[in-house]
């Protein structure tokens, strides 16, 4: 997603990180990514606090060098019925993607973000505003 938000950033698009909760918490990845430490996540328990979700958050851009901003879900409020983003938008995945079009409406939503389709619907937009 990074190397299309570097590719998109002249073309007036922003991409956002929404950090809502630690995908693999407790598990070892590593060994998948060639021994890569930076997914071994068997010492991060899931979050419980807003403070826990902003550390992760901040170590996961300084470990993986993102380019994208990022912003912290909430956590349910189910007495005052206040709901993350993540489940507003019908998901549940830990990296699902949203695209909002410039009048602030879902343009395109997958549960399970695909940097091809991703990328197949940014061009889709960009042929309606010719």
């Amino acid at each position: 997603m990074d190397s299309l938000a570097v590719d998109y950033k002249d073309k007036g698009v922003i991409f956002y990180n929404l950090y809502t909760r630690e995908p693999h918490a407790g598990q070892d990845h590593s060994r998948r990514y060639n021994g890569d430490e930076r997914y071994d996540f068997t010492n991060k328990p899931q979050t419980k606090t807003v403070e826990e979700r902003e550390d992760y958050a901040l170590q996961m851009l300084k470990d993986f060098n993102q380019v994208r901003p990022i912003m912290i879900d909430i956590f349910p409020d189910p007495e005052n019925e206040i709901k993350p983003v993540q489940q507003w938008l019908g998901g549940g995945a830990p990296n699902s993607l949203a695209v909002i079009d410039r009048e602030g409406k879902l343009f395109f939503w997958e549960q399970w973000a695909n940097p091809e389709s991703l990328k197949e619907k940014l061009e889709e937009m960009a042929d309606k505003k010719k």
